[in-house]
């Protein structure tokens, strides 16, 4: 959670949780809990949804991995098959993702993924960068 805003108390998780449900009966997509085998342990998070960016609607792409899963190349399959779904099963024609301006890892991720640096952007009150698939 460390780039993500810290550790978040109960009231705010139960929010996010019902924000995130709420969006999958909305649309049909959403937060993926992501893990090795069907009973292993939660090993992070993919998602494609709605995001509002500067008061435009866009669909984001994004993912978070517990650091014993990090440098082993899930977040590239993540974004990579998020970018699918959203292009191949709903039709997007563009998606972004954010990360912090200073995650290099997250940034080279979302370079391999195919996604091109955009523009900064404020973001849940802090600067973020804003990637964009290439239109």
């Amino acid at each position: 959670m460390a780039t993500l805003g810290g550790v978040r108390d109960d009231v705010w998780t139960m929010a996010y949780l019902e924000r995130n449900l709420a969006h999958w009966a909305t649309f049909g997509f959403g937060l993926w809990m992501l893990r090795l085998e069907p009973a292993g342990p939660v090993m992070g998070r993919g998602l494609l949804r709605h995001l509002d960016v500067d008061g435009t609607d866009e669909v984001e792409i994004g993912y978070s991995f517990e650091p014993a899963y990090w440098g082993r190349g899930f977040a590239t399959e993540i974004a990579a098959a998020s970018l699918s779904i959203g292009r191949d099963r709903f039709g997007f024609s563009t998606m972004v993702a954010l990360t912090l301006p200073t995650n290099a890892a997250s940034r080279h991720v979302l370079e391999k993924a195919g996604l091109q640096y955009d523009r900064d952007v404020l973001h849940a009150g802090l600067p973020h960068v804003l990637y964009r698939t290439p239109q």
